[in-house]
C-alpha cells in the first residue's frame, strides 16, 4: 500500500479553497491541521510532508522549495490581519502580537516601523477576545478571529491594505513548500487542481464556513472572493520578494535567500 502524502495545513477559512479538491483523494492524502507557527516545524521533523507556512518562514528556514502557481495574497485589505488598537496608531508603545502568527508578526513590525516610524515594545498574546485586558496599546489578531472581532471602538489597521498603501504590491502570507530535494510525483498537479476546484465551488465553502464561524454567508463569500487571493503570480512574486528585503532589514530573516520553486 502506498504511504499517503501528509499535508499540514491551517484552519482557517482562508485555506478552505486550497484543500477542497483533497477531500476525494482521502486514499491517498491525509491532512493535519495546525496553527502556522508550527506547521514549518513539523515539516522540518518529517511529522509532514507538504505544508501551508507562513511567507516569513520559507525565508528563515533555507530549505524549503515552494509549489508554483498557488498562495494565499491579497491586494489590499485582507481583513484577517489587524491590529486593534487603543490609541491612535502613530501613538503606539507597546504592541502585542498573536502568538499563532508568525508572517503577520513580522509585517507588524515592518509596517509600524516603515510607514509610522514606530519601534513599540512587544509582547505575546493569547487571548484573542481579551483585547481591553492586555497591557499592551494594540493587539494583532489575524485568521477567523480577526474576522469575527467587533472594533468596540478601537482603532483598527488592516495589515494588508497598510502593506499595499506602503509598496503598492499584493501581499503573500502564505505557501505551500516542501523541503527542497523532496520528490512527490504529481504533487504540483494535485494541490493545484484542488486550488481550481476550490474556487469553482467557493460558494459552497463560504456557506459552509457561515455556519461553521456564525457569520453571514455574505461575509464569508466576500472575504474569499475579494479579501484573499490564490495565485502566485508576478505581481505577487514581487511583492514576496520586496517582504523578504524589508525583513532583511529589520533583522527579521536572514540575508542570501532565494525563491525556489518545487519542479515535481
Amino acid at each position: 500500500m502506498t504511504e499517503k502524502i501528509r499535508i499540514g495545513i491551517v484552519p482557517y477559512m482562508n485555506a478552505k479553497p486550497l484543500i477542497y479538491g483533497l477531500e476525494c483523494h482521502k486514499d491517498s492524502v491525509e491532512l493535519l491541521f495546525e496553527v502556522p507557527s508550527l506547521l514549518p516545524g513539523m515539516l522540518n521533523n518529517d511529522r509532514i510532508d507538504v505544508a501551508l507556512i507562513p511567507s516569513i518562514e520559507y525565508f528563515r528556514n533555507g530549505c524549503f522549495a515552494i509549489i508554483p502557481h498557488i498562495a494565499i495574497a491579497s491586494h489590499g485589505a485582507v481583513e484577517s490581519v489587524k491590529i486593534f488598537s487603543k490609541v491612535p496608531i502613530a501613538n503606539i508603545q507597546t504592541a502585542a502580537l498573536d502568538t499563532s502568527s508568525l508572517t503577520s508578526r513580522a509585517l507588524t513590525r515592518i509596517i509600524l516601523h516603515g510607514q509610522y516610524h514606530l519601534t513599540p515594545g512587544y509582547m505575546q498574546f493569547n487571548e484573542q477576545y481579551n483585547i481591553a485586558e492586555t497591557r499592551a496599546d494594540a493587539v494583532l489578531i489575524i485568521g477567523d478571529n480577526a474576522i469575527k472581532a467587533a472594533d468596540n471602538g478601537y482603532v483598527t489597521l488592516d495589515l494588508g491594505q497598510a502593506w499595499y498603501e506602503y509598496t503598492r504590491l499584493p501581499f503573500v502570507y502564505a505557501v505551500w513548500v516542501v523541503k527542497r530535494g523532496r520528490k512527490i510525483p504529481g504533487l504540483n498537479e494535485l494541490l493545484l487542481n484542488s486550488k481550481k476546484l476550490g474556487i469553482q465551488h467557493i460558494k459552497e465553502i463560504a456557506m459552509s464556513e457561515a455556519k461553521r464561524l456564525n457569520i453571514s454567508f455574505e461575509t464569508c463569500l466576500h472575504y474569499l472572493t475579494n479579501a484573499i487571493q490564490y495565485d502566485l503570480g508576478k505581481e505577487e512574486i514581487q511583492g514576496l520578494k520586496k517582504f523578504y528585503q524589508c525583513a532583511v532589514t529589520m533583522e527579521l530573516a536572514p540575508k542570501g535567500e532565494r525563491v525556489i520553486f518545487n519542479d515535481t
